[in-house]
C-alpha cells in the first residue's frame, strides 16, 4: 500500500488525533497524532521520517479509523512507514529482543518453560494456535483454553513446532522474517482448514496474511451454549466484572464477538456485569509499544484500570494475552484473562 494514499481527502479536521489513546497521555507535543504522521509526515518531511521513532509509538489501536470522516486507512500506512523505516541497526532494545526472539526461538518471547503440551489427534477437525504469549507468559489461557474445548467437545488438535504468527514483526515493520514465520506455520498447519486462537493479534495476523478466517476461542465457546454443550454453575458469592473490549476484537475482528462475550458472562449465575466508561480505550498492550515504549505503555494501562476502579467491579475480564499482560504491570485492581474466568464456571453439558 502506498503510504501517500488518498492523503488528499484528509479534510484536517484532526478527530483522529481527538481520540488516539497516545495523544491523550502524552499530549501533541509527545506524539504528533496519527494525522501528523501519516498524511503530514511523508508528504512535507520525508527526511525526518527516515530517522524519527515516534511512528513506533502508536498502539494501532485502528480508532483513528473508526472515526476518520474521510475513512482515511490509517493504521495501515503507519505500518507502511514502518516497513518503509525498518532498520535493525536503529531498532530500540525492546524491539530488538523480539528479533532476536524470533531467530533464536521461532517466538516473539524468549521461553520461560518448556513447551507446552503438543495435542496430536487423529480425529483432530480444528487447529487450536495458542500463541506465544499464552503459551509462555500467561499460561493459565493455554490450559483453560484446552479445558473449554475438551468440555464443548471440540476435535481439536495442536501442532508442533509452531512458531510465532508474525504480529509483533508486522508492528516493527520487518515484513521479510514475518513472511518467513508465515511459511513455517502453514507447512506445519496441514490439513486443518479451520483455526482457533485465544489472542486477537494472532486472529487478526492470520486473516490479514495468511489468507484464512480463524474463529476466536470466545467465538466457539459462544456456539457450543447455544448448541447446549456447556453449562455453568454459580460461584460461591456475587462477582462484579467488567469487560474491556481489546482493540483488535473491537475494530478488526467484529464487534460481535464482544456481544458473544456479554452473552456468556450473563450465562453464568451470580455474575454481575458493570459498565466502564470507555470500554474500548486502548490498555497499551497492542503496536510493540509494551516492548519498544514500556513507560508509554504502563501509562494507558494505569488510566484503564483507573476507570475499572472507578466502575466499582471485582474484577476487570481481558480477552487478550496481551492486554492482560500489560494491564497486570498496574499496581491496583484485579485483572484476569476472560476465558480463564470463564474455564472456572463452565462444565460439559450432561
Amino acid at each position: 500500500m502506498n503510504v501517500a494514499l488518498r492523503t488528499s481527502d484528509c479534510i484536517k479536521c484532526s478527530a483522529c488525533n481527538t481520540v488516539c489513546p497516545v495523544v491523550s497521555i502524552d499530549g501533541i507535543s509527545g506524539f504528533s497524532g496519527p494525522r501528523n504522521l501519516v498524511v503530514d509526515l511523508p508528504r512535507f518531511f520525508a527526511g525526518r521520517m527516515i530517522s524519527s521513532q515516534e511512528i513506533f509509538k502508536c498502539t494501532t489501536c485502528w480508532k483513528c479509523e473508526e472515526v476518520c470522516p474521510s475513512s482515511l486507512p490509517l493504521p495501515d500506512s503507519i505500518l507502511r512507514l514502518r516497513e518503509m523505516m525498518f532498520n535493525e541497526k536503529n531498532l530500540v532494545e525492546g524491539h530488538k529482543r523480539i528479533v532476536e526472539n524470533i531467530d533464536r526461538y521461532g517466538r516473539s518471547i524468549e521461553p520461560q518453560l518448556g513447551e507446552r503440551m503438543v495435542y496430536v489427534k487423529h480425529e483432530a477437525e480444528i487447529l487450536y494456535f495458542p500463541g506465544c504469549i499464552s503459551e509462555m507468559r500467561v499460561t493459565s489461557i493455554f490450559d483453560a483454553t484446552v479445558q473449554l474445548l475438551e468440555k464443548a467437545d471440540v476435535k481439536f488438535g495442536i501442532p508442533a513446532n509452531w512458531v510465532c504468527c508474525g504480529a509483533p514483526l508486522e508492528k516493527i515493520g520487518d515484513l521479510n522474517r514475518l513472511e518467513s514465520l508465515r511459511e513455517m506455520n502453514l507447512m506445519r498447519f496441514g490439513r486443518f482448514d479451520e483455526i482457533i486462537t485465544s489472542c486477537p493479534g494472532c486472529t487478526t495476523q492470520f486473516f490479514r496474511h495468511y489468507d484464512r478466517d480463524p474463529l476466536h476461542t470466545i467465538e466457539v465457546l459462544w456456539e457450543a451454549t447455544r448448541k447446549n454443550r456447556l453449562k455453568f454453575k454459580p460461584p460461591r458469592n456475587s462477582i462484579r466484572v467488567a469487560l474491556h473490549h481489546p482493540c483488535h476484537i473491537k475494530r478488526t475482528i467484529g464487534p460481535q464477538i464482544i456481544d458473544q462475550a456479554y452473552d456468556l458472562l450473563q450465562s453464568i449465575p451470580k455474575v454481575k456485569i458493570v459498565e466502564l466508561e470507555d470500554p474500548d480505550k486502548c490498555c497499551g498492550g497492542g503496536g510493540g509499544v509494551v516492548a519498544g515504549f514500556p513507560d508509554l505503555a504502563l501509562k494507558l494501562a494505569t488510566s484503564k484500570m483507573m476507570d475499572a476502579c472507578r466502575s466499582g467491579a471485582d474484577i476487570l475480564l481481558a480477552p487478550c494475552p496481551f492486554c492482560v499482560l500489560n494491564l497486570r504491570r498496574v499496581d491496583i485492581g484485579r485483572v484476569e484473562e476472560f476465558i480463564t474466568f470463564i474455564n472456572v464456571y463452565a462444565e460439559r453439558e450432561a
